[in-house]
């Protein structure tokens, strides 16, 4: 990291590259998450999450709670069968990606493309489906929980689910190939030292030629110990889950109180 100083004759001003290195990092992987939306019917991910999303309400059911922000609402599909149950309940989603935010809005969905820490409003409950937390490595999830806890009302939870390293090492790696006639998909996965690694490319018809789109998104292994031990935040529960017929658990869903 470089640091540099600049005097003037009122004050010292430091300004640090590393705020321009983190704002970069963070639109290419904006721009890796908004090719992501263009393909993700294509993954089997809307298979599987009525299977997701019923342990959620499961757990709602127990929770009295009158406001929830959906954290990486993604196309807003989770957002729109909660507000089916809870018509009455102040509903939001964020997510980095444009295309998404579109897509949840299409159906109606209260979605915004912000990030979290432009957030005012205070929740009851924050959620976050489909290992959106994977997504953030040590540091930024220190980050995270730091700026969340500035949004999650004392005494509220947040609820989310993580890839287990089975899931991660076993389940999602390898090659994947899709083609529906106007998409061609082609994903490389591989696992290592705890992360997930994926490169995906993407040809898109348009007329009669194809756009190409190139896309790398990284997952991070992380466990019970990390989340027991952050300030402000009280592990409730660890709940380890099935979402595919395999021989372990490929995903663990945790409750942390904001305390």
């Amino acid at each position: 990291m470089q640091i540099k100083i600049v005097f003037s004759r009122k004050r010292v001003k430091f300004w640090s590259s590393t705020n321009f290195y983190k704002r970069q990092l963070l639109q290419v992987k904006n721009e890796a998450l908004d090719i992501y939306a263009k393909i993700e019917d294509l993954l089997g991910v809307k298979d599987v999450a009525p299977k997701l999303y019923s342990y959620y309400f499961f757990i709602l059911e127990d929770l009295h709670f009158n406001s929830l922000l959906d954290i990486g609402c993604g196309s807003g599909d989770f957002l729109r069968s909660l507000a089916m149950q809870y018509p009455q309940r102040n509903l939001m989603g964020i997510d980095r990606s444009q295309v998404m935010v579109e897509s949840a809005q299409a159906k109606g969905v209260n979605a915004v493309n912000v990030e979290l820490d432009s957030i005012e409003e205070q929740f009851d409950i924050a959620t976050a489906t489909f290992d959106m937390v994977n997504y953030l490595n040590q540091d930024e999830l220190l980050d995270f929980f730091e700026t969340l806890a500035q949004v999650i009302l004392k005494g509220g939870y947040f609820i989310f689910d993580i890839n287990s390293e089975y899931g991660l090492s076993e389940l999602a790696v390898g090659s994947f190939i899709e083609d529906d006639g106007d998409r061609f998909i082609a994903i490389e996965s591989f696992y290592e030292d705890g992360i997930y690694d994926s490169e995906f490319t993407l040809f898109e018809k348009c007329d009669s030629l194809y756009k190409k789109s190139i896309g790398n998104i990284k997952q991070y292994l992380h466990n019970e110990s990390f989340f027991n031990q952050l300030d402000g935040w009280k592990l409730k529960k660890r709940l380890p889950i099935k979402l595919y017929d395999m021989q372990d658990y490929d995903k663990e869903i945790y409750i942390l109180e904001r305390v």
